[in-house]
């Protein structure tokens, strides 16, 4: 479901994110996968998921970034409020935490 209902609470989403070490490669990595080839959500999906496993310092690398269900107070604060406010399919970021630099996707 790509539409929230602004009169619903948000109580949990599901996110993957790829954490980075330096805002520039974070930016270096969202810029690529902004590229307009990516337009299609399953194409976008698959190269996160790829990126995730080569580049990202969170343990979550081996499973292509996925987080799972994020829900209020259980990751770090920057991210999860950045995701809470995020939509769906678009690839977000950087956000910086005390864990490095985040990008991160809705899925």
């Amino acid at each position: 479901m790509s539409v929230r209902d602004a009169d619903m609470p948000i109580r949990s989403i599901r996110v993957s994110h790829i954490v980075l070490s330096t805002e520039e490669l974070a930016k270096v990595l969202l810029d690529h996968l902004k590229e307009d080839e990516y337009k299609d959500r399953e194409m976008l999906l698959k190269v996160f998921a790829k990126m995730a496993k080569k580049y990202s310092a969170c343990g979550t690398r081996q499973k292509g970034g996925d987080l799972g269900f994020l829900e209020h107070n259980t990751s770090a604060p920057e991210l999860e409020k950045a995701a809470m406010e995020a939509p769906v399919g678009v690839v977000q970021g950087p956000i910086k935490s005390k864990f490095g630099y985040h990008i991160f996707i809705i899925t």
